[in-house]
């Protein structure tokens, strides 16, 4: 691979956690706005009946976005780790990409319920993003295991 190919790859990667470490931030200037400063726009209302669940879903988005990021991190890292070493798609990706699509579907089911949880109602919802980015993101860990298998062909062959 060219190096101005590599070059844009690399600025890419940047931008992309650049764009992801904002969007953390913000994510957690909400979160921590919410909890304890009473004159965010929406504030959390505790209900003691689902106070459990109330404090699972805030953890999990917590969470989920903080993996989230981090397996963004990590995956971008070895894209231009193994573009260095010149191996275009790095095996140890497939993994990443997997384990993508759990928190993926986690985020989806906390992402359906935030709001409620937020205002304090006593709701389940789920919503076909729950299943379908998780499908999508293992879709695309299918497709990258397959390109992988056909770098790794091409490099045989030659």
């Amino acid at each position: 691979m060219n190096n101005s190919t590599q070059k844009s790859i690399r600025k890419l990667s940047i931008a992309i956690l650049f764009m992801g470490g904002l969007t953390l931030i913000y994510t957690y200037v909400q979160m921590i706005s919410q909890l304890w400063l009473n004159n965010f726009i929406i504030p959390i209302t505790w209900n003691p009946e689902i106070k459990g669940w109330q404090i699972f879903i805030l953890a999990a988005r917590f969470i989920g976005i903080t993996l989230l990021f981090a397996l963004c991190c990590i995956f971008l890292h070895r894209i231009n780790q193994g573009l260095k070493d010149g191996e275009i798609f790095p095996e140890s990706n497939i993994p990443i990409i997997r384990w993508t699509a759990l928190v993926a579907a986690l985020l989806a089911f906390v992402h359906c319920n935030y709001d409620a949880v937020v205002k304090g109602e006593s709701e389940l919802m789920l919503d076909s993003n729950v299943i379908l980015i998780p499908l999508i993101v293992l879709l695309f860990a299918g497709l990258y295991k397959m390109a992988f298998l056909a770098a790794k062909d091409s490099q045989l062959a030659i």
